[in-house]
């Protein structure tokens, strides 16, 4: 089951830098069925009034920074159940640059491909992301 989440609201900021999935057991850097390198990246989600921290699962280097607005496109909450327990992890299709609240510019640079992973979708994005 996925939900789509509404972002009118909200603002998101890079809380730390991407990192490329490994495998657990064996450190290996993880790939989705295509070859793809799968990447996650803890967002702040926040409204004005509070904020929360969220890990991102992504298909293809984001290519953002620590400090950077971003508006995730595709945002997805994920639910499973496993042996009786939900397991959610939050998926995107990419991550755009985003204005900082208040009319600020956003911050640092983007790498190649501007954040965007070709074809990815959201459903291969993290599958296995269980936070």
């Amino acid at each position: 089951m996925q939900f789509q989440i509404g972002m009118e609201k909200l603002a998101f900021l890079v809380a730390d830098a991407p990192e490329q999935r490994k495998e657990f057991e064996s450190g290996a850097l993880r790939t989705d069925a295509e070859g793809r390198p799968l990447f996650q990246v803890r967002l702040l989600a926040m409204d004005g009034e509070q904020s929360a921290p969220i890990k991102v699962g992504l298909v293809g280097d984001p290519g953002v920074m620590q400090g950077q607005f971003v508006t995730p496109v595709g945002l997805t909450l994920n639910v499973v159940d496993r042996r009786g327990d939900s397991v959610t992890w939050w998926t995107a299709e990419r991550l755009e640059p985003a204005g900082a609240p208040g009319g600020a510019a956003a911050g640092g640079p983007r790498g190649a491909g501007g954040g965007k992973a070709a074809g990815a979708s959201s459903a291969a994005a993290g599958r296995g992301v269980g936070e």
